[in-house]
């Protein structure tokens, strides 16, 4: 954190947040070696386009993925000159679409609300702002499998995700399905699935910042079983190929009761995360 405090620190992670939502630096892929499998995978040529994908990806969790969330979150942001700055967040997960992220230490009443793609920052206690974003790593880990498929590739599409480039490749030997880009191609907006799975391992955004384009590349990994679902527990980004930001998972429980007050942005300084 250097002489900063965890908020401000936090703050400027949550920027950043907003855009992939979930990211982390690693140069190297890390992909689930064990993770459960509940149904067999689909014939090598039973999905040909990206469209389809994310209907059998749908099809196959369907009423089989969890139902809410909460686990603690450490992250390690690496700055431009190279250290290291520490913060931990407790977050509050229902599918589909809301996310409740409040930064420690907790009596600061900081944190971000996720409602829908629509993001509402919070500083002491007070609402800072509203606006749109549509999370990728919240709509491929958790919503694809929940709401309609055609709103799924709608909220693809708003990512600029080419729709009609679709491969099958490899990724540390693991067969996966890549959509939005062609081979060698690492800087377009791609999506990469395990093929077995059906999960998220891969995610390429490319934007324009200050002039020049800038590309992150997200490697969704750690998956472990917990009650029966995967869930992935290390997310790991590099930002024009070096380490920009990780995440790692833990205390995580399945399918506990979550409030529904817990995501109201009118009482969001009045209940607390938990």
């Amino acid at each position: 954190m250097g002489n900063r405090s965890g908020i401000l620190t936090s703050k400027g992670i949550a920027a950043a947040l907003v855009l992939t939502l979930v990211s982390a630096a690693c140069s190297r892929a890390i992909l689930p070696g064990s993770d459960p499998a509940p149904d067999e995978a689909p014939p090598a040529d039973a999905i040909t386009s990206a469209r389809d994908l994310v209907r059998e990806m749908h099809g196959k969790w369907s009423g089989k993925w969890y139902q809410t969330l909460k686990f603690e979150q450490s992250n390690t942001f690496y700055t431009s000159s190279g250290r290291e700055e520490k913060s931990r967040w407790v977050e509050n997960l229902s599918v589909p679409g809301k996310l409740r992220i409040d930064f420690t230490p907790l009596s600061t009443r900081s944190g971000m609300l996720i409602l829908n793609n629509r993001v509402t920052t919070f500083d002491n206690g007070r609402r800072l702002e509203t606006r749109r974003a549509i999370q990728p790593i919240l709509t491929l880990t958790a919503d694809v499998y929940a709401i309609p498929p055609a709103i799924t590739i709608r909220r693809l599409d708003s990512l600029r995700v080419d729709l009609d480039k679709f491969r099958s490749d490899r990724l540390d030997r693991k067969r996966v399905y890549v959509m939005g880009a062609d081979k060698d191609d690492l800087e377009s907006n791609q999506i990469w699935i395990d093929a077995e799975r059906l999960i998220l391992v891969r995610l390429i955004q490319s934007e324009t910042r200050g002039g020049r384009n800038v590309v992150t590349d997200t490697r969704v990994g750690g998956y472990k079983d917990i009650d029966g679902f995967p869930v992935a527990t290390e997310f790991m980004s590099l930002r024009d190929g070096k380490p920009y930001f990780k995440e790692e998972y833990e205390n995580i429980r399945v399918n506990e009761p979550i409030p529904a007050s817990v995501f109201d942005p009118t009482r969001w300084a009045r209940i607390p995360a938990g």
